[in-house]
């Protein structure tokens, strides 16, 4: 008898999961009837078409037609301790199944595949509503107190060591997906920290720690394999499963609302990570360590120099291959963590990631991220972000951006200015800024606009030949910013003549933002200054773009808070305008900008340098 057949299909090729709490089946499993591992019931049982259902509103009716027989299963079993047997039955088909593998055993993987199904649905019920301790105790029963542990074993084993093939795709997708599951207690048991919650003691310090490379290296390969879902048993195209953290949890109703969706077309490479994620960030006490993150902050290239392996290597992969999948997964929180945390911790991937001539095909999907910041996520806002920052720390990098001229093609995302000649370092001067200004008018966030502009002045001594919208973008920042910080200290002004209480909060949020934004004024003009003093020669639009505006430069250093940044600038503004009048006087007629242009080319490359005080 199959509960999820395609004989519950109606018409429009939906199920019936109304029915759910009428089947024979799974009364059964859930009554007081003891169901011992090799009970013929469970054959029959495990014998459904396994489809997940294909709307939100289908996994909201099959959740709520289960909740009661779930309930009832959950008193029931701590007499039956049918979960039990059901678990004991899948470690005894778990030691037969390389044996089915190999012979395409395809039934006896399917039925496999529906009990790990099923195991994920009864854990992730009981997760939620009973504390972990309770937990273990629904796995294991008289005779064995290790049941959980070696169930817990058996799917690290599987991912490990079972071949991806057509038959075992949504073998592995079920069984990381039920790994996630049981990991996931920290986001419902909040009392407890992660080092003493019984899973994770088993993966980080348990005889599990001991699989922490195969597992990490199974886990990074399944992502940078990106295998497509091949057409499941019922016939349906791949990818009909949800996947992500949050919709195993939830069954795959996360998102409110209705109405058909389809998961991704690469599931099993979005679970591994998601997995891979999980044991990197939920373990992370300084006191503790994680041999996960070890594992994976040391592997090394397999295309190394010589075929050499590094000393200390957890495992080798193929970086051209995990640079290229990242490349192409970054519009994702997950894919962007993972080359945070590898550029972060990783040596070997980050030198590999410096030394590459196509940083171009990483660097743009992270800056089409923050060019979409009012629509993105902060988390992906700020990965990315910090990303740029982290990047533009490497002197290599800086230099290769500004060299890199990129095509229309490439950013046709880009619609502020359509731009030829714009080099990749260009790009993020001009994303960056818009970030900057997105920030301040609209998220007030101290700590993204310091991070950005750490950004571009890590990249200053480095920019070169800035296309003359760019050096117009930062000599415009600066007037923005300065103009709203001139309005906030007159306005102060009038606030504190007043002298009321009332008055107090505006005061004091005035007196903040008038703060940061003498702040942020002052780093502007460090990076105007350092690439004046590192770049001159090779920066005339930006010469000209602060010639242009000199009245105003000329303005603001007559305040103290900037006339310390503002000399230099004030010597450069002085030798090119000294250039121009003397044109000017000699040509008789005022000069077109073209020619003024020229004069400031000629006038960057005769510039004394030893005027600048570094």
């Amino acid at each position: 008898m199959c509960f999820f057949s395609e004989k519950m299909g109606n018409g429009n090729g939906r199920y019936n999961y109304k029915d759910l709490n009428k089947n024979e089946l799974l009364n059964r499993l859930v009554s007081k009837e003891v169901l011992t591992p090799s009970d013929p019931f469970w054959n029959s049982l495990l014998s459904f078409n396994h489809l997940p259902p294909q709307s939100r509103d289908d996994w909201k009716i099959l959740e709520e037609n289960t909740e009661e027989m779930l309930k009832r299963f959950l008193i029931s079993n701590l007499k039956t301790k049918n979960f039990s047997s059901l678990i004991k039955l899948l470690l005894l088909r778990r030691s037969e199944l390389e044996a089915s593998v190999e012979t395409e055993n395809h039934v006896y993987i399917w039925q496999t595949c529906n009990a790990l199904y099923l195991v994920r649905v009864i854990v992730k019920f009981m997760t939620e509503r009973i504390k972990e301790e309770e937990l273990v105790k629904q796995f294991n029963d008289e005779d064995s107190s290790e049941i959980f542990s070696r169930f817990l074993a058996s799917l690290v084993t599987l991912l490990i060591e079972i071949p991806i093939k057509s038959s075992t795709y949504y073998l592995h997708l079920e069984g990381t997906k039920v790994l996630i599951v049981l990991l996931s207690s920290p986001v419902f048991t909040c009392s407890k920290p992660t080092h003493q919650i019984q899973s994770w003691k088993q993966m980080m310090t348990g005889d599990l720690s001991e699989l922490s490379v195969p597992l990490t290296s199974t886990l990074l390969l399944r992502y940078i394999e990106q295998a497509v879902a091949p057409p499941d048993p019922l016939g349906q195209a791949g990818g009909s499963l949800v996947l992500g953290f949050l919709n195993i949890l939830t069954l795959g109703y996360a998102s409110s609302g209705s109405g058909d969706f389809r998961g991704p077309i690469k599931p099993l490479a979005e679970c591994s990570l998601s997995l891979l994620m999980i044991l990197q960030n939920h373990y992370t006490d300084p006191s503790l360590h994680n041999p996960y993150r070890t594992a994976l902050f040391s592997c090394s290239n397999s295309s190394g120099r010589g075929g050499e392996i590094a000393p200390g290597t957890s495992f080798v992969i193929e970086f051209i291959q995990l640079y290229k999948t990242l490349s192409n997964t970054l519009q994702n929180d997950e894919p962007t963590l993972l080359l945070y945390l590898l550029l972060l911790k990783c040596s070997s991937f980050r030198n590999y990631v410096f030394a590459a001539t196509d940083i171009d095909q990483l660097v743009l999907p992270i800056l089409q991220t923050l060019y979409g910041a009012p629509e993105s996520n902060s988390h992906l806002t700020y990965m990315s972000l910090i990303i740029i920052l982290i990047l533009s720390e490497d002197d290599l990098f800086n230099q290769t951006i500004h060299g890199c001229v990129l095509r229309g093609a490439q950013i046709g995302w880009y619609t502020e200015r359509s731009c030829t000649d714009l080099s990749l370092g260009g790009l993020v001067i001009l994303v960056v800024i818009r970030t900057i200004q997105y920030n301040m008018l609209k998220m007030r966030d101290k700590y993204l606009h310091t991070n950005c502009l750490a950004a571009l002045a890590n990249m200053s001594a480095h920019c070169t030949n800035l296309h003359p919208y760019v050096a117009q973008r930062i000599v415009s920042l600066f007037e923005t910013l300065a103009r709203k910080h001139t309005r906030l200290v007159n306005g102060l002004k009038g606030l504190e003549s007043e002298d009321t209480e009332d008055g107090f909060d505006e005061v004091s949020d005035a007196v903040q933002d008038a703060a940061v934004l003498e702040e942020v004024l002052r780093m502007v003009l460090e990076i105007i200054n350092s690439c004046f003093i590192h770049q001159i020669q090779n920066n005339p639009n930006l010469i000209y773009a602060v010639l242009y505006k000199k009245e105003m430069f000329e303005l603001y250093s007559k305040n103290p808070a900037f006339q310390d940044l503002l000399r230099n600038i004030l010597v450069v503004l002085t030798y090119m305008a000294s250039r121009v009048d003397q044109e000017t006087e000699r040509r008789g007629r005022g000069l077109e900008v073209s020619e003024v242009q020229q004069i400031v080319r000629e006038g960057a490359h005769q510039f004394p340098r030893e005027r600048l005080a570094m």
